[in-house]
């Protein structure tokens, strides 16, 4: 019972600091002149709108007692962060940003693809296999987290952009650390 109840709090953790993260996206959309490298505000607003949306039904899954269902929506959100970051460097590409290399742009597809198959591999209920796959989504969200938040590091953006960003950074790693906890202990609960 203590088990459940310990994994029950990191999920609601989870969900609620991603509800952040991409609330505190959506927010920073609206400083255009803070975003040192180029950028598409109507795709971002759409896919961290979803990621937001997931992220809440993913809490109601948790306080509804469907804990399953909401590792399957937490995980569906990163989903939505490779494939819109991954879309964002491609353009970048295109715009002539030559220090993203084009390996990292198609990396970030290949998270997407990743993160898509725990998703499946969860929907179809072989959790062992989708469980591993999550720390592997997890550990490389927190990586890409760590290399999209540079610009604040280097000071080339406003004070309230960068703050924003820097409680979003916090929020997101924390996540991506409570996911890691969470989906290794699901996996060695499921061997």
């Amino acid at each position: 019972m203590e088990k459940n109840k310990d994994h029950k709090l990191k999920r609601i953790w989870i969900a609620t600091l991603l509800i952040i993260s991409w609330s505190l996206c959506l927010i920073t959309v609206n400083y255009p002149d803070d975003h040192v490298l180029g950028y598409n505000p109507i795709l971002m607003y759409v896919l961290y709108s979803l990621m937001a949306i997931v992220s809440i039904a993913s809490l109601v899954l948790i306080l509804i007692k469907k804990p399953y269902l909401s590792d399957i929506l937490s995980t569906a959100s990163l989903v939505f962060y490779f494939t819109l970051s991954g879309i964002i460097f491609v353009k970048r590409l295109l715009a002539g940003y030559v220090m993203f290399l084009p390996m990292l742009t198609i990396s970030l597809f290949i998270l997407a693809i990743i993160a898509s198959a725990t998703v499946i591999l969860l929907s179809m209920k072989r959790r062992r296999e989708g469980y591993f796959i999550a720390i592997i989504s997890y550990s490389f969200f927190s990586l890409s987290v760590v290399l999209e938040s540079y610009p604040v590091v280097y000071d080339q953006v406003s004070e309230v952009y960068g703050n924003i960003k820097i409680v979003y950074f916090v929020a997101i790693i924390t996540a991506s650390i409570l996911g890691i906890i969470n989906f290794a202990q699901m996996y060695k609960e499921h061997k």
